[in-house]
This record gives C-alpha cells, sequence and structure tokens, in this order.
C-alpha cells in the first residue's frame, strides 16, 4: 500500500504495511507501519497504548518469538498479519503448604 505524497512538499511516499497486535483476552489494535522501520518501534508503541511496560511483554508471530530488531519486511510479514502480545503469568503453581 501506497501512502500518497502531497504535492506541498517533496518527499517520496512511504510503503506502509497495516498489522493487528492482539493480546492474550482478545483485544485487537491496527497500525499503519512502515515495512522497512525496526518492528520494535511498533511493538513499543503497542505498549504505550496498552499502559505496560515494553520489556516484560513478550510478542508472537506465529506461536514463536523474533528479532525486534528486524523490519516487517525481514520478518516475512504481509499486510494484515497478526503479532500476538503475551502476558506473563506469574504464580500459577500448587500450594504446597496444605
Amino acid at each position: 500500500m501506497l501512502k500518497p505524497s502531497s504535492s506541498k512538499n517533496n518527499k517520496k511516499p512511504q510503503h506502509l504495511i497495516n498489522l493487528i497486535i492482539k493480546s492474550q483476552d482478545g483485544d485487537k489494535r491496527f497500525f499503519q507501519f512502515n515495512h522497512d522501520v525496526e518492528i520494535k518501534r511498533l511493538l513499543i508503541k503497542y505498549c504505550e497504548t496498552k499502559s505496560q511496560p515494553f520489556k516484560s511483554t513478550p510478542f508472537l508471530i506465529n506461536g514463536n518469538r523474533f528479532d525486534y530488531s528486524k523490519t516487517p519486511d525481514q520478518l516475512g510479514l504481509k499486510d494484515g498479519d497478526e503479532i500476538d502480545a503475551m502476558y506473563h503469568a506469574f504464580g500459577g503453581g500448587h500450594d504446597h503448604r496444605a
């Protein structure tokens, strides 16, 4: 998808990709992002919109972790692809005191 260029400035059109970040609770956030910029910038923006710390939010593509320094192109992402945002679960073990 091309972002239309404006006649008021001489900037080149940028190639944009539409990506979806889905949290474990099913909430989906839609983003339009440059295909050749580190995906980390998008992930940080997502965390800011959710008021959660980036460093403790793992992200997955097709169930796999990935290198946040790569671009959507390098990761093979296509328009409309989803990235899963996970939450760290604390606890969950049995109470052995009983």
